[in-house]
């Protein structure tokens, strides 16, 4: 994993080596085992490593071949079969790195190239030829990638801070809106004005011309999409066991010890159990929570029953919680509604002190194949509704009257008449809208993402839709930018192992109505029992979020005072006009007041 940094255009040479200095201390989180500059006419960039592939000499960033400038962070799980195409049209590799292989794709193929990569990255590429810059985000955006521009030049780094406050402009008002509906702020936006991320799965290209740098286009190279090719179940189960174990071997590729994240759940387990059988003396590391958390009791029997000997449990205390707490700003650089990232940033912490800087993980399983309940709950009224059509049309009121009865967390009606909005509803991580509107009065719509998506998904099944949706929208912006930022804070890199493509375009390939044939995550659950010699856990699904009575101790008057003055926006009203999940609303106007102080708001 690395950190990038970047100037094109008319650079400010002195104002670009003092930011250096200043951030000094957060390219060596991201990067610790190696800074390389890079400083040619219209572009200077700054490369921070950490080594996992190859040697010391080896993968040397930013790495120039022929015309182009190359600054990769990232990893390709497919750079051998790359490397082979490239090899026979001719052209000859120095090293193993994969950001070689990176460099060459993209000077023989150009943009094509990121459709190609089987990964996740953040790119930065330079061609010293034609004056132009490209930046890129695989598929789902797990590696983050930040720019800033005005008439003259780009800056571009890999997070919020790596790029100079004076490009910001002004905060941006609407994004405290969308914080307060998500729990994040979706792409291209920040909380400024001026600082934008790159989409996930998509590239932009700047030119510099006559002094002046302009977009000249920004694309999509992959966007997901349901095929529903696979129908049967037996099937579905096959193809995605034999994509998990085409996936693992490249995904431990590694010139340094890899140790794998373990709760005892299905994800976890499923990859710990495969991992296992490529190096059998990988480490597991189980983080225990205390009393109410089953992951040590779960994992251990597992571990016993595998006879595996190298298995870390982390005890998870309050005094752990309450540092990271402190360390919220710093560890998200945007304001951040998901508590899971304290003991994230706990775990990731303990795996380094314990010698490792690369971890496998079960990351995106759940959107991938369905885990949450949302799902289960949507399923069920599209299965209803598919049955009882005809009874529905000469029987309103008692379907109607049914629902109410039996499905209470799905509004019947809004689905009928507001499918679009209900599917909004489910995908939104904070305040729901309906929670916040009477305290915030504002014209402000934050839900015009997901429409702009649903406006693309016209014509599909609602649990198609919301499938999409999940992928695209609560995966890259909630649950990989918590992984994302926890583990590069303490320089680790994280391989959530489910989102290698293979894994991704087989379980797209699989129809809805198989994949939630026999529940939620029904497949993985399949191929669990049948893989791992281990039974009688079936346990339900947990979260990875701070156990702990005290939220309401974190967020007080008079922060809500600040809160208030700074924004206009009344915490404690949305506290108290909330409808669910009141404790969990507090961790996130905590984020929210931390951010502030230290982007003071006028």
């Amino acid at each position: 994993m690395c950190g990038i940094l970047g100037n094109f255009g008319h650079i400010e040479r002195n104002d670009f080596t003092a930011h250096i200095g200043e951030i000094s201390h957060l390219l060596s989180r991201r990067g610790p085992d190696q800074t390389n500059t890079i400083d040619i006419e219209n572009f200077f960039a700054v490369h921070s490593r950490l080594i996992v592939q190859g040697a010391l000499d080896d993968g040397i960033q930013p790495m120039s071949f022929k015309n182009i400038v190359i600054l990769f962070n990232g990893n390709l799980y497919n750079k051998d079969s790359l490397k082979k195409d490239l090899e026979s049209l001719g052209y000859k590799f120095k090293g193993i790195s994969d950001t070689e292989v990176v460099a060459v794709s993209l000077y023989h193929w150009g943009t094509e190239a990121f459709s190609k990569f089987n990964g996740f990255f953040a790119i930065a590429c330079f061609n010293s030829d034609n004056k132009k810059l490209i930046l890129a985000r695989d598929r789902l955006g797990q590696k983050p990638l930040y720019y800033s521009k005005n008439e003259n030049s780009v800056f571009f780094g890999s997070t919020e801070k790596f790029v100079p406050k004076k490009f910001f402009g002004s905060q941006r008002i609407e994004s405290f809106i969308d914080f307060i509906t998500f729990g994040f702020i979706p792409s291209p936006n920040t909380m400024f004005e001026n600082l934008f991320s790159v989409n996930p799965g998509s590239f932009i290209e700047f030119a510099f011309v006559q002094q002046k740098v302009k977009l000249e286009r920004s694309a999509h190279y992959w966007k997901p999409s349901i095929t529903n090719e696979v129908n049967d179940f037996g099937h579905a189960i096959d193809l995605i066991s034999d994509s998990i174990n085409n996936s693992m071997k490249e995904g431990m590729d590694a010139s340094i010890d890899v140790a794998c994240l373990f709760s005892g759940g299905v994800d976890s387990s499923l990859i710990f159990s495969n991992a296992r059988n490529i190096n059998d003396q990988i480490c597991a590391l189980t983080a225990d929570f205390g009393e109410g958390d089953d992951a040590r009791l779960r994992s251990s029997s597992l571990s016993e029953t595998l006879d595996h000997k190298n298995h870390l449990i982390r005890d998870i205390s309050k005094k752990d919680v309450d540092h990271s707490l402190k360390l919220t700003s710093e560890i998200c650089e945007s304001p951040f509604d998901d508590t899971s990232i304290i003991p994230s940033n706990i775990v990731f912490s303990s795996l380094k002190a314990s010698g490792y800087s690369v971890a496998l993980t079960g990351d995106g399983a759940d959107e991938l194949f369905c885990g949450y309940s949302s799902f289960g709950n949507l399923n069920k009224l599209e299965v209803f509704l598919d049955k009882k059509f005809d009874f529905i049309i000469r029987h309103p009121s008692k379907i109607f009257s049914n629902f109410i009865a039996n499905y209470k967390r799905i509004d019947l009606a809004r689905f009928f008449m507001f499918e679009n909005e209900l599917l909004a509803d489910l995908s939104c991580n904070g305040f729901k809208t309906r929670e916040w509107q009477e305290v915030i009065k504002t014209d402000y719509d934050p839900l015009h993402y997901l429409k702009d998506m649903l406006a693309e998904l016209e014509g599909l099944r609602t649990m198609d839709k919301f499938r999409i949706l999940n992928l695209r929208f609560k995966l890259p912006y909630q649950m990989l930018y918590k992984v994302d930022r926890a583990s590069m804070f303490n320089s680790v890199e994280a391989r959530p192992l489910f989102l290698n493509n293979k894994i991704i375009d087989a379980a797209l390939s699989i129809s809805s109505s198989v994949m939630l044939k026999n529940g939620q995550k029904s497949i993985l659950k399949k191929i669990y029992q049948s893989q791992i010699p281990h039974s009688g856990w079936n346990l339900p699904k947990t979260g990875f979020g701070w156990k702990t009575d005290s939220y309401q101790s974190i967020y007080n008057q008079q922060d809500n005072e600040y809160l208030e003055n700074k924004t206009g926006i009344d915490g404690l009203a949305l506290l108290d006009n909330r409808k669910r999940h009141h404790k969990r609303g507090f961790y996130g106007l905590f984020s929210l007041v931390s951010w502030l102080k230290q982007n003071s708001m006028s």
